[in-house]
């Protein structure tokens, strides 16, 4: 008898040791899942120039990157593996992709020749009749540059400007001269009528965060060739969002206008505002550092290690309101928040190490749209650091000659397929 309870004391112990050790489990499985484990400190990100190095998330994620646009450049307008479905918004990641290349370049010097040539590659995808067929498809015509379309032809030109800047090559300097005579006349129109300033998306359809592209194109322009559109063109257009496109409570921007009404649509989005005060802080710092807390009061949510953007005030979370918060967070120097951020996007977007190819990528979600733009917005270096960096390029002596240039020596007018296009990453 004594023997048998000895036993059934061991089972016991046994079963309550084994009970232990799969609670022990359960629970590190738990925090494994809900805790974001394995990611860089936030402060990494953060490193000044000259400390700062590509982190294993970002240096896998880059290397998608690089062999993503080597691959398209190789199979003419194929896009092979693009999703058709959302082939509005592949203009979007190519330019917010290229975005984030000057900053690589920063933290990464000695491969920079590599940087630089992927993001030629990046302007020649951008031109593709395929990223902006839809302006014909739409009915508005056959010309999608010379007349609005601010959402197209304002990010063509900030990759032309950022190209020139970084690389000092004038291969597409014609094209940039034209394209921004192109929307300095428009805007130029605008201003002579009296009503608003900028340049419309679509017919009677104008948006800030579209017109922060091309105002930021035109400062660099500036800072190229030594012209003055930063004081005329972008200055009436800053001073026409801060009379008509600004809700005067949170000095936060509305979100539409439309010209031939001169009405404004008045509410606030948490993307198109994370968005706009990126782009447009380094042309006016002082109001965008004044209005970057209200929009985190407004549009931020914080859960222990993680955050997330709402789209509107009253919603819940929003993936591209966080993406753009990511942004918005790594150009204000917002530590705490970028990190909170980052643990959202990588954690929830199921960032997960390909071991056949040794890159590191998004695993839900269509991840060819969203590595590139993710990746920009985790190494922004910050605009000024960008704009006051000396490039050691020599600038052009002269602007170049546009004379009898038309849209047609900008854009190819036909799209190239090859047969067999190469498998998707």
């Amino acid at each position: 008898m004594e023997e048998k309870g000895k036993r059934k004391g061991r089972s016991r112990r046994n079963v309550a040791f084994v009970a232990g050790l799969l609670l022990v489990l359960l629970v590190g499985v738990s925090l494994y899942v809900v805790l974001p484990t394995g990611m860089p400190e936030g402060e990494a990100y953060f490193r000044p120039i000259g400390e700062r190095e590509l982190l294993p998330d970002e240096q896998g994620q880059w290397k998608y990157v690089r062999f993503l646009f080597g691959g398209l450049d190789a199979s003419g307008d194929t896009f092979g593996g693009w999703n058709e479905d959302l082939q509005f918004a592949w203009r979007y990641s190519i330019a917010f992709s290229s975005y984030g290349l000057p900053s690589i370049c920063l933290i990464d010097p000695k491969n920079a020749d590599m940087t630089r040539y992927t993001m030629g590659l990046m302007v020649k995808m951008m031109k593709s009749k395929k990223i902006w067929k839809d302006w014909e498809e739409a009915g508005f015509g056959e010309d999608p540059i010379s007349h609005q379309n601010i959402m197209y032809k304002g990010h063509l030109n900030l990759m032309y400007g950022l190209y020139q800047l970084m690389s000092g090559d004038d291969r597409f300097s014609r094209e940039y001269a034209w394209l921004t005579g192109q929307i300095v006349r428009e805007m130029r129109e605008h201003h002579s009528q009296g009503l608003y300033e900028g340049a419309n998306c679509q017919p009677d359809h104008y948006f800030v965060q579209c017109n922060s592209i091309s105002l930021l194109s035109l400062h660099i322009y500036d800072k190229l060739y030594g012209t003055n559109y930063t004081e005329n063109e972008v200055k009436w257009t800053l001073d026409f969002l801060r009379k008509r496109m600004t809700d005067p409570e949170t000095g936060l921007y509305w979100m539409e206008y439309h010209p031939l009404q001169d009405t404004v649509e008045r509410y606030l989005s948490g993307y198109t505002n994370a968005w706009s005060m990126v782009v447009l802080r380094p042309l006016d710092p002082d109001y965008h550092d004044g209005i970057y807390p209200v929009w985190k009061r407004i549009f931020v949510k914080e859960i222990g290690p993680y955050a997330y953007v709402r789209e509107f005030p009253e919603g819940g979370p929003s993936e591209m309101a966080t993406g753009f918060g990511l942004w918005a967070a790594k150009e204000f120097g917002d530590v705490e928040l970028f990190t909170k951020l980052r643990n959202s996007v990588d954690k929830l977007g199921r960032l997960g190490w390909k071991s056949d190819s040794a890159m590191w990528v998004y695993k839900k979600g269509d991840n060819t749209l969203s590595n590139g733009s993710t990746l920009s917005f985790k190494v922004h270096v910050g605009w000024q650091t960008i704009l006051n960096h000396d490039w050691t390029s020599e600038r052009p002596a002269d602007i170049p000659d546009v004379s009898g240039m038309t849209w047609k020596d900008v854009l190819p007018q036909e799209i190239h397929e090859f047969e067999h296009a190469p498998p998707a990453l």
